[in-house]
């Protein structure tokens, strides 16, 4: 497995990278990292995969203070790599850094796979999930990183992965080497502007979106929303809540590896 640490855009970002053919670039989820797509990795018979730890997550470096956008280090980074336009498979939030990178270097996304998609403007999160990150960054400024991640891994995002122990164990690994840099800083990023939301009619490549029958209904409202304004996309409901890239991976890679031969 080739990658590692890559020096891009004033930053170091670091990526897994394998396989051959048509690329294949993995954004995760918040607190996640490239690990939450290790069954993924069946994909590498047929194409190059690049699972990327954005700015601050996983392996890579934390923000400097620096402004920066998750769509231009992502477009670097391609680059870097001397890849040509991918097929872009983002995970909740990550799947909106994915919109983002389409709309901001269309040049760079030959496809779109957007897995229960969060954080799309005009669709204000449900109180749970307000009252869940007030609770996690008061934990991590009165009690401590520790404190703050027990709160987070309780979080209804991931109770159908939790039931499964296996799951729960790969969570708690991924959580672990997490930062918490987003609870304890302000972070400089900077997004997109307009908004994905206000420009989903520009979308113009292929787009897979794939929901969780146990996902919250709040993610399956955004689906829908996708669905109704990106032209020509099509959905993919699994049974699965929030991570059916890891909870359900055999159809999960089927419905990917079916989408990436269409597209």
């Amino acid at each position: 497995m080739d990658g590692g640490r890559i020096a891009v855009g004033g930053t170091e970002l670091y990526a897994a990278v394998e396989g051959r053919g048509p690329p294949v670039l993995f954004i995760p989820g918040f607190t996640l990292d490239h690990r939450m797509w290790d069954d993924q990795r069946a994909l590498a018979d047929a194409h190059r995969l690049v699972r990327l730890d954005p700015r601050g997550f996983g392996r890579s470096a934390l923000p400097d203070g620096t402004r920066y956008r998750h769509a231009d280090d992502a477009a670097a980074l391609l680059s870097a790599l001397g890849l040509g336009p991918a097929c872009v498979v983002g995970h909740s939030i990550g799947a909106h850094q994915a919109l983002e990178l389409a709309l901001e270097h269309p040049d760079r996304v030959s496809s779109l796979v957007l897995v229960c998609t969060s954080g799309l403007g005009g669709m204000r999160f449900p109180e749970e999930i307000h009252d869940l990150f007030a609770a996690v960054k008061r934990a991590a400024r009165e009690e401590g990183i520790d404190a703050a991640k027990a709160i987070w891994r309780r979080g209804s995002w991931f109770g159908a992965a939790r039931r499964r122990a296996d799951l729960g164990r790969r969570l708690d690994e991924i959580l672990a080497d997490y930062s918490a840099f987003h609870w304890t800083h302000e972070n400089p990023v900077a997004f997109a502007d307009p908004p994905p939301c206000d420009r989903l009619e520009e979308i113009g490549v292929p787009t897979l979106v794939v929901t969780g029958e146990e996902d919250l209904p709040y993610n399956a409202e955004v689906g829908r929303v996708l669905i109704a304004r990106i032209a020509g996309a099509r959905e993919v409901r699994l049974p699965s809540g929030h991570l059916p890239s890891m909870e359900a991976p055999g159809p999960f890679n089927a419905a990917l590896r079916g989408f990436l031969q269409g597209a």
